[in-house]
């Protein structure tokens, strides 16, 4: 990619979920955890079954504006309707996983250090997540990283989801910038990588990539660099590989 393409980058925008936080891993020792805690208190029968369950619901539900990894209340509807759990509701065990999910996260110090590099270049920072509002502001407060984001831009507040462009051009708007102004660092190649189309520059972060956790239409776009991880080294390299301020 020529340096020239990316000098006039104003804003640094970051998708949540397996890309500043490894959701898979995040969703998927939470719900073991909380198999064991129904199993523990006589709520299910057999905690591999509720693990079994309740992931074949999640993965396969496919609909706007819902999370993943947060939970939501119809996973646990529909789980505890099949498993036929009666001796809690849905949303006392909704409750109970988000507690749990929620204290297995800790700041990121690689990604604060990374954060820090971009800010004493005087660039902002947007959060850019298919989200729900709970779940980013439960995400703000355990980290405290809210303070670095200019923008935070979720799906669920402006009723827009990427790939949609309608999701990147409100972040424009918001950020009152052009395309390419802005470089995206995701790691979903459909819903972060269309960004592309406004001249939006698209870093494919791989190191929570999961190929099973893309439930966006649409075609995959090339990306125009690759990083790993997001910490001080790799922030350092890509900002010297195209000629950002040192």
């Amino acid at each position: 990619m020529p340096h020239t393409k990316i000098k006039s980058v104003k804003v640094f925008g970051f998708d949540l979920g397996n890309t500043l936080i490894n959701d898979t891993k995040l969703s998927q020792d939470a719900a073991i955890d909380m198999g064991d805690w129904l199993f523990e208190n006589a709520h299910v029968l057999s905690k591999e079954a509720f693990l079994a369950t309740y992931t074949s619901i999640n993965h396969g539900t496919k609909k706007p504006f819902i999370s993943h990894t947060f939970g939501e209340l119809e996973f646990f509807e529909k789980t505890f309707d099949k498993l036929t759990v009666t001796t809690i509701s849905a949303s006392a065990s909704l409750k109970k996983y988000r507690q749990i999910l929620m204290e297995k996260i800790q700041p990121d110090k690689d990604i604060v250090n990374a954060f820090r590099k971009i800010k004493e270049r005087h660039m902002k920072i947007a959060l850019m997540s298919n989200e729900r509002s709970s779940r980013v502001n439960a995400y703000m407060e355990k980290t405290s990283m809210a303070p670095f984001f200019d923008a935070v831009i979720v799906s669920e507040r402006i009723g827009v989801e990427k790939p949609d462009l309608g999701f990147f051009q409100e972040a424009l708007h918001q950020l009152n910038i052009k395309g390419d102004q802005m470089v995206m660092f995701g790691d979903n190649e459909v819903a972060d990588g269309a960004c592309k189309q406004l001249g939006i520059l698209f870093v494919l972060v791989t190191a929570y990539k999961n190929k099973g956790w893309i439930w966006e239409d649409g075609n995959p776009y090339q990306p125009d660099h690759v990083m790993d991880k997001i910490n001080p080294k790799n922030m350092t390299k890509f900002l010297q590989m195209f000629s950002l301020p040192q």
